[in-house]
Order: structure tokens, then sequence, then C-alpha cells
């Protein structure tokens, strides 16, 4: 078996990346061919690791990894922390070197193709590498993660992958060139992560991907044949509070299920949202650091629209010296 979490960070700003993730946990029984709901570690994750992960809400706080939406990881005044603590302790689960910088953590897991996060054009030959928060948590780090804390004692299922995908503002605007609206980008970007899931299931192993809402679409028979040719797609329910449908051809299948707060209900795919959140989060300290390098008195923008427009208005007369055009740093929708 085969279970999939997906979601994104930054479909609404106008500053920074879109960030798409995809986290994949296996079964760890050789030939393990059963139905796609008898065994279900994204229902069971919270209550196999409940020695090392615990969810945002419910009692003080402790020395466990924070496994939420990560909406809700980020309330509070060491939120960030937390959520950077969370989304390094999963990448270390898959094998993935500790990232010692904010712009590093971004340029390694664009590493199909890292231009495409554009994280490159905001660095300053010469300058410090922007750090990670202040205080020791980062230098805890490695004797935490000796503990594993994303390997359940139970044995029955793995970590075996993260996938990102970061569409940078440049490219995020070269799709609208191509598109009629954002939704569209956005698919694009999920259809890559989808393929991605699509190509594992060629083992055989019957694949659950478990996923938000596209900005409220209940529709997505369309462009998954699109995605997909050649391909039969049987349509389940579509409708507010459930989109599923199943892609087969000989010798493999998956099920897709699209719900809205699914990043709230299924530990897999709050994984993928803290993955995407953080990514972002670094990306954005980056761009952030850039101007304020340029700007003096700047303030920071989470690059949501009221903010964002402020943002664009300190920077554009510096943007313009330096023929920065806005194409390469604000997205047109």
């Amino acid at each position: 078996m085969r279970w999939v979490g997906i979601d994104e960070a930054g479909y609404g700003p106008n500053l920074g990346p879109l960030v798409m993730t995809a986290v994949v946990v296996e079964s760890c029984e050789a030939g393990d061919r059963r139905d796609p709901f008898e065994l279900d570690p994204p229902a069971r994750l919270w209550d196999d690791l409940a020695a090392t992960i615990r969810r945002a809400a419910g009692g003080r706080l402790d020395a466990r990894f924070l496994v939420d939406d990560s909406k809700a990881i980020l309330k509070g005044g060491k939120g960030r922390d937390r959520l950077f603590g969370s989304c390094l302790a999963l990448l270390d689960a898959v094998g993935r070197p500790l990232a010692g910088c904010p712009a590093e953590l971004v340029a390694t897991l664009a590493d199909r193709n890292p231009a495409e996060a554009e994280i490159v054009r905001w660095l300053d030959p010469g300058e410090p590498e922007l750090p990670w928060p202040p205080g020791d948590w980062f230098a805890r780090l490695p004797d935490r993660f000796a503990a594993r804390p994303f390997a359940p004692p139970c044995g029955t299922w793995r970590v075996a992958e993260v996938l990102v995908e970061i569409v940078g503002p440049e490219r995020f605007n070269a799709g609208l060139s191509r598109h009629a609206s954002k939704a569209a980008v956005h698919f694009e970007a999920f259809e890559r992560l989808m393929r991605a899931v699509w190509e594992h299931a060629e083992d055989g192993r019957p694949t659950r991907v478990r996923g938000d809402k596209h900005g409220g679409r209940h529709f997505y028979l369309d462009l998954l044949s699109g995605a997909f040719p050649g391909t039969w797609i049987d349509r389940g329910a579509e409708g507010p509070e459930l989109s599923e449908y199943t892609i087969r051809e000989p010798g493999r299948s998956l099920n897709l299920r699209l719900t809205p707060r699914a990043d709230a209900d299924d530990a897999l795919v709050a994984l993928a949202s803290i993955v995407g959140k953080a990514v972002r989060e670094c990306w954005m300290d980056v761009f952030n650091a850039f101007w304020a390098r340029r700007v003096p008195g700047l303030r920071p923008s989470a690059g949501y629209p009221i903010d964002a427009s402020r943002f664009r208005r300190d920077v554009e007369p510096t943007a313009v010296a330096l023929g920065i055009g806005p194409r390469l740093w604000w997205r047109e929708r």
C-alpha cells in the first residue's frame, strides 16, 4: 500500500512562490496488495507516533514535534521554530541532509530544477547566509532526529518520500500567460506531483492520494483526463464535501480524494502543509532580506494582497533603478 498527502501554500499572495508538496508513506510488508481502505496510517499517524509527535492544540506544548495544519502551528510566538523543526525532522526521515540555512532548504527541495524556485536571484554574493531563527533549537535538532520521530514503533509503514513543486513568481506569471486563470497554474503544479506519484504506482501497490479542494472546485474529471491520457478514470462523488476519482490502467491504480480542510483531518496532508508553508516562509525571508538591504526602514511582507501592495509601493522605485521588472517578483493574479 502507498498513501500520499498533498497540500499547497501560497495560492493567494501577490509576492513569493506557490509551493505544493506531496508526502508519501508506504507499507513495509513485502508484496502488500491489500485494499486501500483496509490499512490507513494517515488516520493512525498521530497515535502510532504519539511518543514523538502531537497536534498543535490540546494542552501545554512539550518536546514533541507538531503535526497539524500549518496555520495552527504558526499561532504563538515560537510557531516558526516549531514549523521549521517539524519540516526538517520529516526531511531527515526520508534521508535528506539537514539544510544549514533557509535558502539552502529552498534550493535543495527544488532538486529537479533548482532554477524554477527562483531563489538565487534574491541572494547577494558576499553577504552572509540568512540564518535560521535565533536560539539553540537548530543545534539540538540532530539529537532530536536521532530518536527517529517519524518511524513508527509498530514498523508496519514508513515515510518514503517528500516531493516539492516550487513555482516562483516569474514562472507563475508565465503560467498566467498560457491560461485564463491562476487556478490552471495551480493545477499544473498539482498535475506534476500527481504524475510523479503515478510513476511510483508502476510497482503495482494500490496508491491512495488525499488533498484539499482546489479553491472550491468540485469537478476534476476533465482536468484529470487531460493529465492522464490513455487511462480509465472512475468518477465517484463530486460535491462540496468530496470529489473522488480512481485512475486505472493495467498493473496500477490510484485513488484520489479531495475534501475541504483535509490538512486538519489527514496527518499526511498536514505534513504536506507543514513542508509547503516552511519552504514558502524561507523563500520570503530571503526575498525580504534582499529588499531590506536596499530600502532603508522597509517592513517585511508575507506577500498577501493588502500588505503586498504596500510593499510594492515601497520597493518599486528601487526595483526600477535596478532594472528588476515586476514580472520577476510580482504575481499578476
